[in-house]
């Protein structure tokens, strides 16, 4: 009988010496070390984020080491484990290191100099228009970014020089020696690069913002296609530019750097006129010039229409005077060669007039 009494004291002991070494683990929820910190003597900084606790695994306080390079936590706890297996088990998740994003202090600070040229040097403002500008970063960067952050809009660069070579707009610039970039616009050196280039020089179908309603009404006059928004926000703009394809219109240089935006231009100037030669220019749009094809308000095709279809709905002096008609097939607009129409055909002269002289 005494020895199975000294057999259950032995037993008792034991659990007692098993629970005291488990306990440290449970009460301080077992700190995470830093292996770097470890390594190099140096103190830990502790992150005020706790890992969730989760079925399988512990609540442990993060630890960073001074580098910022590296964290070690403890993965997932096996509950089936015994606890006199514990210990070792930490020790082997402690001593693990993730790798966590890539602190600044790894990266050198290099100097980015950019050269725009044609006209673009117009996004720059008339004091930087003929320097070079320079970016000092930090942190690797897409060229893209950079360019835009010159107040340049991604849809007016055709071609991007890196030390020479061309490359596209999601290219990373990285510490280097010397980064030269050099940035140029639709139609400057065409012979450069030509496979190379970044934007489409031929588009026939635009979307002008609301502040364009005069350019707009000029392109349609001339036949092209042109959507118009007078009272959009920028959210049904781009909505409508990428479900029906179009290239953008606009004076706002920050819808126009809309990630989203593929094709689009910047109108340099104020005039209607200048800026319908502009855009003409652009695209490539001499050869797809049709007056007198397209609805001035909705934009639709017009369709000819014979007398008859439409007599009734004709002033008394139109049915006498005029034979040919035109009807829109979107919203029935009726139109005919009346005495706005030489006010229409001189303001097409006028814009074949400059578009002539602004080539020469």
């Amino acid at each position: 009988m005494a020895e199975i009494h000294l057999l259950l004291l032995r037993n008792r002991l034991a659990a007692a010496a098993l629970l005291l070494r488990a306990s440290p683990l449970l009460q301080n929820r077992a700190r995470a070390g830093c292996v770097a910190a470890q390594a190099s003597k140096r103190p830990l900084l502790l992150c005020a984020k706790f890992l969730a606790a989760r079925v399988g695994k512990l609540s442990i306080r993060a630890a960073v080491c001074a580098g910022g390079k590296s964290i070690a936590t403890m993965a997932k706890m096996n509950r089936l484990v015994p606890a006199a297996s514990w210990p070792g088990h930490v020790g082997l998740h402690l001593n693990t290191p993730i790798p966590t994003r890539e602190s600044r202090n790894d990266v050198s600070s290099f100097t980015v100099r950019l050269n725009f040229h044609g006209d673009l040097s117009f996004f720059l403002g008339s004091k930087r228009r003929r320097e070079i500008i320079e970016r000092g970063l930090s942190e690797k960067t897409s060229v893209k970014d950079v360019i835009e952050s010159c107040g340049v809009p991604h849809p007016e660069v055709d071609l991007i020089l890196v030390n020479g070579q061309p490359v596209d707009f999601y290219h990373t610039l990285r510490a280097d020696v010397d980064v030269d970039v050099d940035v140029y616009p639709v139609g400057f050196l065409p012979t450069l690069f030509t496979n190379k280039r970044l934007q489409i020089t031929h588009f026939t179908k635009f979307l002008a913002d609301g502040h364009l309603g005069r350019l707009s009404r000029n392109l349609r006059l001339l036949g092209l296609d042109v959507a118009y928004l007078n009272a959009a926000e920028d959210r049904q703009l781009l909505e409508v530019m990428q479900r029906e394809n179009r290239a953008l219109l606009t004076r706002d240089r920050r819808l126009l750097m809309h990630a989203v935006v593929q094709n689009g231009y910047y109108p340099r100037s104020q005039y209607a006129t200048e800026q319908t030669i502009e855009v003409i220019r652009r695209f490539d749009l001499l050869r797809s010039i049709a007056p007198f094809t397209r609805c001035l308000r909705c934009n639709a095709p017009l369709e000819k229409v014979g007398k008859a279809e439409i007599i009734e709905k004709l002033k008394p002096l139109t049915k006498i005077y005029y034979e040919e008609f035109r009807r829109c097939s979107g919203c029935g607009q009726i139109y005919w060669p009346g005495s706005h129409f030489s006010k229409l055909q001189k303001r097409i002269a006028e814009l074949h007039a400059q578009f002539s002289k602004s080539a020469a």
